[in-house]
């Protein structure tokens, strides 16, 4: 008798179990920017007049840096957007120049299969469509409380070898998160990118009726994928740059 009154209060539980279609849910990006300065530090090439800029900057920067985003969500759409933030002038510095972040907004439609992403870059605009990236999932028994959901970590390969750990909870059933990575049973509240030296945590999930941007970039922009804009700007950018630099900025691009 006691085990069926139990099944049976386990039933009601999750027949009235509530999982939210639509939102808003606010980030924390922390980049730890001495790890990431160094990091490119040592990619660059000794004759690069960027070199000695950095390594200046290096023993004056914060050891980290907080951005903010704020992502919305109903059903299969997801946007993404930077928060407008006041920060340390060496810090504004190098977000405009991309190294940190590159602020973007982002659409994903994940029915479609449909991603786009827009930002400036040296004064130019840019616009990327692609379909959504692959990331190969391993979902472990590891468990961790953020903004007051109990989420499950997942180890993750992306962009041929770009390693991800992601922390999802299946309460909000939209298989996105705080940027490209995608595609676990839930949502992504929190994000680890060794690779590119930060995280990002969920601080609040709201239940309201969201503002999707689904409409981004400007209308002179022409749409690119991931492969023809890094065709496109490493016909530029490889004049002053090595190819492991490069390639800690196309993953910071494209994430």
């Amino acid at each position: 008798m006691v085990t069926i009154l139990c099944a049976g209060v386990q039933m009601a539980h999750a027949q009235y179990a509530y999982f939210p279609q639509e939102g808003t849910i606010i980030y924390d990006k922390t980049v730890h920017v001495k790890n990431l300065l160094k990091r490119h530090i040592s990619a660059l090439k000794d004759d690069d007049w960027s070199k000695k800029y950095y390594e200046e900057i290096l023993g004056r920067v914060n050891e980290t840096a907080v951005l903010k985003k704020k992502l919305s969500f109903r059903g299969n759409e997801i946007s993404l957007e930077p928060i407008k933030g006041t920060y340390d002038p060496m810090v504004t510095n190098l977000l405009n120049s991309g190294l940190l972040d590159y602020q973007s907004t982002l659409y994903q439609d994940l029915s479609k299969s449909v991603s786009k992403m827009s930002f400036d870059l040296g004064g130019s605009s840019i616009l990327i469509q692609d379909s959504l990236l692959n990331v190969k999932w391993k979902i472990t028994n590891e468990y961790r409380n953020i903004a007051g959901y109990d989420c499950r970590r997942a180890n993750g390969v992306t962009l041929d070898s770009v390693y991800v750990v992601a922390f999802f909870t299946d309460q909000i059933p939209t298989s996105a998160g705080p940027g490209t990575v995608h595609g676990l049973p839930g949502m992504i509240l929190g994000l680890v990118v060794p690779q590119q030296h930060f995280n990002i945590y969920a601080t609040k999930v709201e239940f309201d009726i969201p503002t999707l941007k689904t409409d981004i970039g400007k209308k002179k922009d022409t749409p690119m994928t991931r492969k023809d804009t890094q065709e496109k700007l490493k016909d530029v950018l490889a004049r002053w740059m090595g190819e492991k630099q490069l390639n800690l900025l196309f993953t910071a691009m494209f994430l």
